[in-house]
């Protein structure tokens, strides 16, 4: 097998890459619920119940609700962005795919049961520049961690009290 093309293209490409950066953030928190519940809070429909400020567009969905492959459309974290949903395992696991003019990125979200009441959900999320304007986005990631951080405040706090934070 010829494999001349392409090693010279990752030879190419490992040399001096085309500048584009990437970087991820995680943040970890416990909750005061079942796995299948707060599973069913991760959902941009339901989103609508607990975050303030959100909005989005349904693009595809059977249930209306987030399911795998249902897409969405928000411009909640700043840019406008379509997501898709790569992965969902209820009470388990969801993936979102993200992607806008300036970057792609990926929401990994896992849900351990504690067995005593309690999840721990655990979000990695990962922001691919696609332009210079991307890069700034990662180079400010500190800043979108605090931004999804908060989110988690106003979900723990529509955990613990059925109400949207501020109302």
């Amino acid at each position: 097998m010829n494999t001349t093309k392409s090693d010279d293209f990752a030879a190419k490409w490992e040399s001096g890459n085309n500048g584009l950066q990437r970087g991820s953030i995680t943040v970890q928190r416990t909750f005061n619920s079942a796995p299948v519940p707060f599973f069913k809070l991760l959902c941009p429909t339901t989103e609508l119940d607990w975050l303030p400020g959100f909005s989005c567009e349904l693009l595809h969905s059977k249930s209306g609700y987030s399911e795998y492959n249902a897409s969405f459309r928000t411009n909640f974290f700043g840019p406008e962005e379509i997501w898709v949903c790569t992965r969902h395992e209820p009470g388990k696991a969801m993936e979102y795919a993200r992607t806008s003019q300036d970057f792609l990125g990926k929401m990994d979200i896992s849900i351990a049961d504690n067995c005593d009441g309690t999840v721990i959900g655990s979000w990695v999320v990962t922001i691919s520049a696609l332009t210079e304007a991307g890069n700034q986005m990662i180079a400010n990631l500190d800043a979108g961690k605090a931004h999804l951080e908060q989110c988690l405040d106003a979900l723990a706090h529509y955990v613990d009290t059925g109400e949207m934070i501020g109302e």
